[in-house]
């Protein structure tokens, strides 16, 4: 079985030594992201070009799929065949895509395929996801920061006997967000502040009352 092995992972190592490096050639912008990243497709069509070559096929064999609000997250196995041995191994990668329709899960797809083959086979792109912003991991970062401001816009709703609606407008306004879904990081950001100064002064003029009737 060692010597079997051999033979896929000897493939393996050849299609790393045929593809050094890929050159970027895509340019992403997402509100305020911006940055250079390399497409599926070139990476596709030269992996693609020397797995033909060794005689490899990689498929997907299971799919874990979750989807919060506009974000979708995939957890894939891939399995990468020696079609003349029949020898696998089971390799493992994860996306996530970000759409308002229904997009986003074959962006998730695209994206975990993407980083499989480019893990994989270790191809430098000068690309550190860790490093560099997405899109994805910015939307996800302005969902969780709009889930937080709901609760605090229902919070002082609750107290107050306004209705969110009209907060929210008035939070739009005050901060020149264009609209309330659309706002960016730093207008979320000086909306959650004016929210925690509203229930600070009402919160005071509520104990001052107190006090009065006390």
């Amino acid at each position: 079985m060692a010597n079997e092995k051999l033979g896929l992972y000897q493939k393996m190592s050849n299609v790393m030594q045929s593809i050094e490096h890929l050159q970027k050639d895509d340019q992403v912008s997402f509100k305020t992201t911006n940055y250079k990243a390399i497409s599926e497709e070139k990476v596709t069509k030269s992996v693609r070009k020397a797995l033909i070559e060794q005689g490899l096929v990689i498929f997907p064999i299971e799919q874990d799929m979750t989807r919060e609000g506009t974000l979708t997250s995939v957890n894939t196995k891939y399995k990468i065949v020696d079609v003349v041995t029949g020898d696998f191994e089971v390799l493992a990668s994860s996306g996530q895509g970000a759409d308002t329709q229904d997009k986003g899960s074959g962006k998730a797809m695209t994206y975990a395929f993407k980083y499989l083959l480019l893990r994989t086979f270790a191809i430098p792109t000068g690309e550190d996801p860790d490093k560099t912003s997405s899109p994805e991991q910015d939307e996800k970062e302005l969902a969780s920061m709009r889930k937080t401001l709901d609760t605090l816009i229902k919070e002082y709703a609750d107290k107050k006997g306004a209705e969110i609606n009209v907060i929210k407008t008035w939070l739009v306004d005050k901060t020149d967000s264009g609209s309330y879904e659309t706002a960016n990081k730093n207008q979320l950001n000086e909306m959650s502040a004016a929210v925690n100064e509203l229930t600070r002064r009402l919160e005071a003029k509520i104990e001052a009352q107190k006090q009065v009737n006390w």
